[in-house]
């Protein structure tokens, strides 16, 4: 193996140095995906979409991060042992992985009013298979801790219950010295510490009275009651964090077009030697 010098070695550890990067970028996946197997309720939240493929994200991001600590190492090995092929293999599989970004960059974007539309149907769907706070099946569970994490209530807003045969199967319970039929469920409440969720438990609404409106007028009443429908308020996460996702994403594009020259210079170069 030839000594390299000035730009070649400057390229070589520059290509390692951005696969480590990337190494840790696929440690990270693999440690979200396992989290959001292993915590409680995470899969019942994705299953509200009732649809295979997004129900297996979890699973996905976990195979997606074990193939990124894979290339990453290839690149590293690569460039270290000054392998040709390996930085070859290395520049298709990255440039591949480039492409699928962008093309699923381009469809969610194209197809975005599809993409909400199916959505929104799903959610209303799945709400129909809903049982109630106590209830196991995963729809329920879902429902739940969706509604008490995203501080919202229903697919549109709250009414949405009423639609639903969980509301046309609902028996009378006292709240507050006062018989009445729940409109919806005790998880659209406010509460003080939403996160309890991934601790596997729900936690006590602030005010079930009020939040049912029991001796209380309407504005009053929304305040101990998240009248925002899910959807709108997963769409408001996403927006409060879009400078975040935006950053992460350029940085992902960043290291993979830096390992693309990278590699591709050093394969130039060892080739000459």
């Amino acid at each position: 193996m030839a000594k390299l010098e000035g730009c070649a070695n400057c390229a070589k550890i520059l290509l390692i140095v951005f696969n480590i990067v990337f190494f840790i970028v696929g440690i990270a996946l693999l440690a979200v995906g396992i989290w959001v197997v292993t915590s409680p309720y995470n899969l019942d939240i994705l299953s509200i979409l009732d649809n295979p493929i997004l129900e297996s994200g979890a699973y996905f991001i976990i195979a997606l991060g074990a193939f990124i600590f894979v290339v990453s190492f290839l690149g590293c090995c690569g460039a270290w042992m000054e392998n040709r092929l390996m930085l070859i293999i290395y520049f298709i599989i990255v440039l591949l992985i480039f492409i699928a970004q962008l093309i699923g960059c381009a469809v969610i974007i194209a197809y975005k009013d599809k993409v909400d539309a199916f959505v929104t149907n799903q959610l209303r769907k799945t709400m129909n298979n809903y049982e109630g706070e106590a209830a196991e099946n995963k729809y329920s569970q879902g429902w739940n801790a969706l509604q008490v994490l995203l501080e919202c209530c229903g697919t549109n807003n709250y009414t949405d219950w009423m639609d639903t045969p969980w509301y046309g199967n609902n028996t009378n319970i006292m709240v507050g010295g006062q018989s009445l039929k729940p409109e919806w469920p005790a998880t659209c409440c406010k509460v003080d510490n939403n996160l309890v969720v991934f601790e596997g438990k729900y936690p006590t609404p602030n005010n079930l009275t009020y939040c049912y409106g029991v001796g209380v007028n309407e504005m009053t009443r929304d305040m101990y009651l998240n009248t925002e429908g899910c959807y709108q308020a997963f769409e408001d996460w996403v927006k409060s964090r879009a400078l975040y996702i935006g950053g992460v994403g350029l940085g992902l594009a960043f290291l993979e077009i830096m390992g693309m020259v990278l590699s591709m210079c050093l394969v130039i170069i060892f080739k000459k030697q």
